[in-house]
């Protein structure tokens, strides 16, 4: 008898932790590394007539393969991005319809800037984010934009941190 009551109360404690965990184990987690997504040096005042870009998430992170890399006349890097399966999700119609369906990640006031209304924002800035090449898997965190000047489709821009590999 002795036995079946410890093992009735192991059993309770037991229920007991399980059903604690699910209803309060999330808030006692410590929060999760974000670390990568915050505005390093900020980098977004530097984006000429930021009021194109519609902000659909503050700050992604994401990944995927490098399928190009253009130089753009506002001075920066467009790399172009067949995501990661899991974030397949974050490319639009405009996306498809004018960037073969890839992401748009944008590293910003790279080259020299050959766009008038790109030069003010670009002085006294010095990127320092990696410029990947063609072929590379990247893991890239920023801002998840539309941008309302290019079909409306889905950028992370600008590129807060970049990894190669």
């Amino acid at each position: 008898m002795a036995n079946k009551l410890t093992i009735a109360i192991i059993l309770a404690a037991v229920a007991a932790v399980i059903a604690g965990a699910v209803v309060y184990g999330p808030s006692l987690l410590p929060p999760p590394n974000n670390s990568a997504c915050h505005d390093p040096d900020s980098i977004s005042s530097h984006v000429y007539i930021p009021g194109r870009l519609q902000t659909i998430k503050s700050c992604i992170t994401a990944s995927g393969n490098v399928t190009a890399k253009r130089n753009e006349q506002d001075g920066d890097y467009h790399i172009l991005v067949q995501l990661d399966a899991q974030y397949s999700n974050l490319t639009t119609q405009g996306n498809i319809d004018h960037q073969n369906g890839w992401l748009v990640v944008e590293i910003i006031c790279v080259l020299p800037v050959n766009q008038t209304d790109a030069v003010g924002p670009c002085q006294n800035y010095t990127n320092t984010i990696p410029i990947p090449d063609v072929g590379q898997h990247i893991t890239f965190s920023g801002p998840y934009v539309l941008d309302s000047e290019h079909y409306y489709w889905a950028e992370v821009h600008p590129v807060y941190s970049l990894t190669i590999g």
